[in-house]
């Protein structure tokens, strides 16, 4: 079932250009996604690989959404029972966001994120 899920969101055409590096650098590539504000870590780990670019692109994609749902919550929290049952669902779905993200990560896939994953292209 993840799979299914992952490859629907899969970029076959970055992937192809992944070279042997997958394995080196997937600790840059999960450690992106689990701590937002290190996005640049796999492109500083090794600017040439198409691995690194990637995952360093969709780890500042993955930032701005972050930030987008932290003001979300913030924003709607201020509502008393609503506003606390939707801070909740949107953390939840956050941490399912990023086990995804990790797992494709781990498989050496290029999973983009929607919208901004494609519109985000600073490495």
């Amino acid at each position: 079932m993840i799979d299914n899920i992952l490859s629907s969101f899969n970029d076959d055409a970055a992937q192809s250009e992944f070279g042997a590096d997958t394995q080196t650098y997937k600790f840059q590539a999960i450690i992106g996604y689990i701590i937002p504000i290190l996005f640049f870590l796999p492109y500083v780990s090794n600017q040439s690989s198409a691995f690194c670019r990637f995952h360093s692109n969709q780890q500042l994609a993955w930032l701005v959404v972050t930030i987008i749902i932290t003001a979300v919550r913030k924003i709607v929290g201020i509502v008393p029972l609503i506003g606390g049952l939707v801070g909740w669902a949107l953390g939840v779905a956050e941490l399912l966001v990023i086990v995804l993200l990790v797992i494709g990560a781990v498989k050496g896939m290029a999973v983009k994120i929607p919208f901004l994953g494609d519109m985000i292209k600073a490495f």
